[in-house]
């Protein structure tokens, strides 16, 4: 696939993603193969989010939203978040998918392409020690 085809897809993903107008989460018209929403609040490097499986039944990108964000820095307020995705590996250390700054909205890291256990660890804050998040979905 092209880079331009690519990103248009990423592009796609993401605002399937939020659901702006009525579109499903979606990659090619299969519905995404999974999802939940939460919040964070006081995160400090490296909390970790929670965990999910991911069967690999799709070819969808995994995606991180994140809205109404904070940090602690009233002067510069919040810029970003690092966010890796790791696979979780039972008996040996766990595998980096990427990692990807977020800076209050959409971030994809591609089909993972491997069924596992996945969660994504805060690395890194633009502004700040902490944040916090009033709305984070993930999908897969």
């Amino acid at each position: 696939m092209s880079t331009r085809r690519k990103k248009l897809a990423g592009l796609m993903a993401g605002v399937a993603l939020l659901g702006i107008g009525g579109i499903t989460p979606a990659n090619a018209g299969v519905a995404a193969e999974g999802q939940f929403e939460s919040h964070i609040s006081w995160w400090t490097v490296p909390t970790e989010s929670r965990r999910w499986w991911d069967n690999n039944d799709t070819s969808d990108y995994t995606g991180i939203y994140f809205q109404g964000c904070r940090s602690d820095d009233d002067h510069h307020g919040y810029d970003y978040a690092s966010l890796t995705l790791w696979k979780d590996i039972s008996s040996a250390p766990d595998r980096s998918k990427g990692t990807r700054n977020n800076y209050c909205g959409w971030v994809d890291y591609g089909d993972p392409n491997d069924a596992g256990n996945y969660y994504f660890a805060l690395t890194g804050v633009g502004n700040g020690d902490y944040i916090n998040i009033d709305y984070v979905k993930v999908a897969w």
